[in-house]
């Protein structure tokens, strides 16, 4: 899925990135999912007078709702952008093999399976680093992929810094850059 030379959007993605956007969405998860609880205990008591007290609820509960929550936040971002908001932060998008968006069904798909891969004690994971395309267990029986994408622009420093190079004599590869129609910054 390589798109040209020098560009990055289009590659597979590897472990570290895809660790560092899970450790992101898990954060975010875990994060909200605690303020959902805490704001629906302060307003059952506040509207109703019932106290509620999580420690004493059988902790299954706790753990259904935790994956009712992040099936949705999952199913939800893959079915519109193709991504969650820690995908996002580090420039992943999940396609189908073809490179396609994923539909509903593939995304549902994805999101249920995904915690095969921890329990089968991570051995879901190996096809990430020794697979060529760097798919793992859930990717496989999805049909999906996860790819760098940061979108059709190619990557070049922010304009005036670029002109302050090129003024100094530094070559900078900048595809379809239009100079009369952005501001010049003098020295």
């Amino acid at each position: 899925m390589s798109t040209g030379v020098g560009q990055v959007s289009g590659q597979y993605a590897g472990a570290f990135t895809r660790l560092v956007a899970f450790g992101i969405d898990w954060l975010i998860l875990t994060g909200i999912y605690g303020l959902i609880l805490a704001g629906g205990q302060f307003f059952l008591n506040l509207l109703f007078g019932i106290e509620v007290d999580f420690g004493a609820v059988d902790p299954a509960w706790y753990w259904l709702g935790l994956g009712a929550w992040a099936f949705l936040y999952l199913f939800v971002g893959l079915t519109i952008t193709g991504r969650s908001v820690g995908k996002a932060l580090v420039g992943l998008k999940v396609v189908t093999r073809q490179g396609m968006p994923l539909g509903p069904g593939r995304a549902a798909v994805r999101v249920v399976t995904f915690p095969l891969n921890f329990l089968l004690m991570g051995i879901g994971f190996v096809g990430i680093i020794l697979g060529r395309e760097r798919r793992a267990l859930h990717d496989v029986i999805s049909g999906s992929a996860v790819v760098y994408d940061w979108g059709d622009r190619p990557a070049e420093l922010p304009a005036p810094l670029t002109r302050f190079l090129e003024r100094r004599g530094v070559a900078i590869a900048a595809a379809a850059r239009s100079s009369d129609t952005e501001p010049t910054v003098d020295d």
